[in-house]
């Protein structure tokens, strides 16, 4: 391609160029906030996840001594 472009494609082309970049720069600003938002969520999700292992440990242990009572109780 050695044709040389008239200076009205030169300008048309480099406004699509420019008009592309600014398009691209627009989604990574947008995807940039979403990953933020994501990974507060992630981090949110994983507080409430270790919450409800404790709480579930905190049965369990319950719920094993309230058998062994009765285990005691009943002999």
């Amino acid at each position: 391609m050695s044709e040389e472009l008239f200076p009205e494609q030169e300008s048309e082309l480099l406004a699509q160029l420019e008009e592309r970049v600014v398009k691209a720069l627009e989604a990574v600003a947008v995807m940039k906030k979403e990953n933020q938002q994501l990974r507060k969520d992630v981090e949110r999700l994983e507080a409430e996840l270790s919450a409800q292992k404790s709480k579930s440990k905190q049965a369990a242990s319950r719920i094993s001594k309230l058998l062994e009572q009765m285990e005691v109780s009943g002999e």
